[in-house]
């Protein structure tokens, strides 16, 4: 454990020592929080790499990382990745990633809860919202990354935003009992 702590945390806190960039500071600490948390609970019992809690720790991680935007992540449960979960999770994906570049909020908050026979997820900003019907044809991102994919899997997603609101992505897809 020491060693660990002394290859990742304490590099870490000297890395934060050199910078002046408060939001460096902010990405630095969020990841090396992220990768001790993901060490600690990989000793658990029943940790598994291909869990929709580890595929949103991914996801989180890597837009927080590029776009320098905190992901506040909190799942209820956790279940194994089927195709329709995992469809979930690359939608949730690209609606962080659109709170992320598009909206101006300070974070993101997700919210993911393992239901009996569905997988439901909500990300939302308190950004600066956007007018729908003003997107650009050629952008597809919601149509065909997030409503489209959620489609194709027996999900659903509705999302709900107005200028100066917010924007709120609900996502919903069953799963399977195998």
């Amino acid at each position: 454990m020491a060693a660990h702590l002394h290859d990742s945390v304490l590099q870490t806190l000297a890395l934060i020592q050199r910078t002046e960039d408060p939001a460096e500071m902010v990405a630095l600490a969020r990841g090396q929080e992220r990768e001790l948390r993901a060490w600690l609970y990989s000793k658990a019992p029943g940790a598994r790499a291909d869990s929709l809690s580890a595929a949103l720790d991914d996801a989180a991680a890597e837009v927080e990382h590029t776009h320098r935007t905190p992901i506040e992540l909190v799942l209820v449960d956790d279940c194994p990745l089927d195709d329709g979960v995992r469809a979930l999770v690359h939608a949730c994906r690209e609606a962080i990633v659109n709170a992320a570049r598009h909206s101006r909020a300070r974070r993101v908050s997700v919210y993911v809860e393992v239901e009996d026979d569905r997988v439901v997820a909500f990300v939302r900003d308190q950004g600066i919202g956007f007018a729908r019907e003003a997107v650009p044809a050629d952008r597809r991102g919601i149509a065909e990354s997030i409503e489209g994919r959620m489609e194709r899997n027996g999900g659903v997603a509705v999302i709900e935003t107005a200028p100066g609101r917010g924007t709120e992505v609900r996502l919903a897809v069953p799963r399977s009992r195998a």
